[in-house]
């Protein structure tokens, strides 16, 4: 296998789109509680490359395996088209799914056992999304664990790695009992923040779903739009971005975030053409991708702006 064939079949070029829900975290990080811990942060990143690697290696892998298109398997799936041993696409999926395992396992011990539930959840989802007899991705259920791990989680890891001293959410053992301290009054405007990252990931794995539609029925995979019908889906697709823009309102309204965030509104007219671009055609090759850059304006300026919020506050 090629190196340019490797990058292909881990579909690096979506990378970028994944680390930006964690970039702000660690940046929402040093704006709320002025902390930053190197250590567990590059271990965190490197785990989070290895994972988001895994995922689309591992998808690409069953999908041929489990594919009833013979036409899809033959000609379209990457281990066809880029003549990929099934056997070495296992191989290149252990690997990288080790690699995250080993880094996650250091980031638990720099940091605290209460990330591990969390980490470990976010771990079956990348597994089972595409493996098994009732995988995740065939039913409708792709869109919201896709918002909660990379989204959420992701958000929710980039802020815990650098302050899991703030003593918000930690867990200690007694002998043989496991005690959890949470507080909510910070874990809630967190969460509230990590909605908008929640709804950008919903929508690029909702448009993903809806352009393949046809595909995965074909290939007995019953994703949301199969469900609620193109109509109904592309109606939610405008919706969360409502969401997400009344979350980052409601967040500098309660001070959660600085008043900086609303610069965020500056990109609000290319969100806008890329969602009526998509709403006029819905293909994988030409339309899906205005999700993803959709999703880095609102992740970036996410960040951008609570940077900005940083240095001038």
């Amino acid at each position: 296998m090629t190196f340019k064939t490797f990058l292909n079949f881990t579909r690096v070029q979506t990378l970028p789109a994944a680390l930006l829900s964690p970039i702000a975290g660690v940046i929402f990080a040093l704006y709320a509680f002025n902390s930053f811990h190197f250590l567990p942060t590059l271990l965190f990143f490197i785990g989070l490359i290895a994972i988001n690697l895994f995922v689309s290696a591992w998808n690409n892998l069953m999908d041929y395996q489990k594919a009833l298109d013979p036409d899809y398997k033959t000609h379209e799936n990457i281990l066809s088209t880029r003549n990929i041993a099934p056997s070495l696409a296992l191989k290149i999926c252990l690997t990288l799914l080790a690699i995250d395992l080993i880094v996650g396992v250091a980031v638990v011990l720099t940091t605290n056992i209460a990330i591990l539930p969390i980490g470990a959840l976010c771990f079956i989802i990348a597994i089972f999304y595409t493996f098994g007899p009732f995988a995740f991705s065939r039913f409708p259920l792709g869109e919201v664990l896709a918002g909660f791990a990379e989204g959420l989680c992701g958000f929710f890891f980039g802020i815990y790695i650098n302050a899991f001293d703030a003593d918000f959410f930690t867990a200690h053992f007694q002998q043989w009992l496991l005690t959890f301290n949470i507080d909510f009054a910070t874990l809630i405007p967190i969460g509230l923040v990590g909605m908008m990252c929640f709804c950008m990931n919903f929508n690029v794995m909702l448009a993903d779903n809806i352009c393949d539609l046809g595909q995965d029925e074909r290939n007995g995979r019953l994703t949301l739009p199969h469900f609620i019908g193109i109509h109904h889906a592309l109606r939610l697709f405008v919706g969360m971005y409502g969401l997400a823009c009344f979350v980052v309102l409601a967040g500098v309204m309660t001070g959660v975030l600085p008043k900086t965030v609303l610069l965020m509104s500056l990109v609000s007219p290319l969100v806008i053409r890329n969602v009526n671009q998509f709403l006029k055609k819905q293909d994988k090759s030409q339309t899906f991708i205005l999700s993803v850059h959709n999703l880095m304006l609102y992740n970036g300026a996410l960040a951008v702006t609570i940077a900005l919020g940083l240095i001038w506050g």
